[in-house]
């Protein structure tokens, strides 16, 4: 059995981890077993991957000190020459600063981009041309990411893996749904659903903006908001600032005979990490998703296949949009226009995507022949 070495999994189970857990399975069939290299003191779904037989070594972080960072990886390669391969899932070109070190010691590096934009625009920019050229395979979840992270020079070797899922875990459950709604109270309402890092990446503020129009318009709208990420303080601080303000509306409204006298019940719920993603989209009647950049977001294909109407912003590749319930908007367009079409969605009938999801190739039961081409990359 080939083994690998894996770099990419953070702590929080979000899209990119959710590809990896896929991978690795699909790479056992051809006799490719995974093993994982972290810069994490933890990561999403340790338990699982251990139990899988893979081995998880760590090493300090960059942000930590360059030099420990390199020398940790530097000891881990050292001591097991038997990874002539290392995996990097990456979301921008800044990833080279630990690719290089297996590149010297005579490694083949491969590269795959889950991204298609960044943040650290200046730093992703100087190290682009690097990280091509240091790069043996290319990989990338759409033709969008692949140009954000390699040079036009290598675009003709870079294979696109689809970002695919089980699609039969996101099979309609009228049961499912009765049950979450009444766990989270909220069997009589509209639910707008989000799930992703809590990050600026996702545009947290502008989805808060949106749906609190939503809200003044319906007040039987309630936002579930899944996640973890390096601004989750930041965005609950604001959350719980709404939530406090609605409340204190609700009650001033309730005295003045403007309300039913029911007690308020918070209109968003940050929910934080959960592992029940299918059953949360079951109980919810729509996805909302006004990113600023993504690569191809696997959790926009998981909320079609699940039949919610999905509002994505332009921004986002127009790959995903595999159902006809999938619609894009301008984030310059105004919070009242995202709203209209939010609104628009409360009463449609619930049908499945996984038919649609399926014909547009991203089950994982079809995958069989792009991982034959990636296991011999490996």
């Amino acid at each position: 059995m080939k083994k690998i070495l894996v770099y990419g999994m953070s702590d929080n189970p979000g899209g990119m981890e959710s590809y990896i857990l896929m991978a690795m399975e699909q790479l056992k069939a051809h006799d490719i077993q995974m093993d994982f290299i972290t810069d994490f003191p933890t990561i999403a779904y340790e338990d699982k991957l251990k139990e899988a037989g893979a081995n998880i070594y760590y090493f300090p972080a960059k942000g930590k000190k360059l030099l420990k960072h390199w020398n940790g990886i530097r000891k881990v390669l050292k001591a097991h020459p038997e990874y002539d391969t290392v995996y990097f899932n990456v979301l921008d070109a800044g990833a080279v600063f630990t690719a290089i070190v297996p590149k010297l010691m005579g490694r083949r590096v491969v590269i795959h981009s889950h991204n298609g934009d960044t943040d650290k625009v200046k730093l992703h920019k100087r190290c682009k041309k690097l990280l091509s050229k240091i790069t043996d395979g290319f990989v990338a979840c759409s033709k969008v990411a692949s140009q954000y992270m390699f040079t036009d020079k290598v675009q003709d070797e870079v294979l696109i893996i689809p970002n695919a899922i089980d699609v039969d875990r996101f099979a309609l459950s009228q049961e499912t749904r009765d049950r979450v709604r009444q766990e989270l109270g909220f069997e009589d309402n509209f639910v707008v659903c989000h799930i992703g890092r809590i990050t600026r990446q996702k545009n947290p503020y502008r989805m808060l903006d949106i749906f609190e129009e939503v809200y003044k318009r319906d007040r039987s709208a309630r936002l579930v908001y899944i996640g973890d990420g390096d601004i989750t303080e930041e965005v609950t601080g604001d959350v719980e600032r709404r939530v406090h303000e609605a409340e204190k509306n609700w009650e001033e409204g309730a005295a003045k005979g403007g309300y039913a006298s029911e007690k308020y019940t918070p209109h968003i719920r940050m929910l934080g990490v959960r592992s029940d993603i299918p059953d949360i989209m079951q109980a919810a009647d729509i996805f909302l998703l006004p990113s600023l950049y993504e690569g191809l977001p696997i959790v926009a294909i998981e909320a079609q296949a699940a039949g919610l109407p999905t509002l994505m912003s332009t921004n986002i590749t127009e790959e995903v949009g595999l159902t006809d319930k999938a619609e894009f908007i301008s984030l310059e367009a105004d919070d009242s226009v995202w709203a209209d079409r939010i609104l628009a969605h409360k009463y449609r009938e619930r049908t499945s995507g996984i038919e649609a999801v399926r014909l547009a190739g991203y089950d994982k039961k079809d995958m069989r022949q792009v991982f034959e081409k990636f296991a011999g990359m490996l």
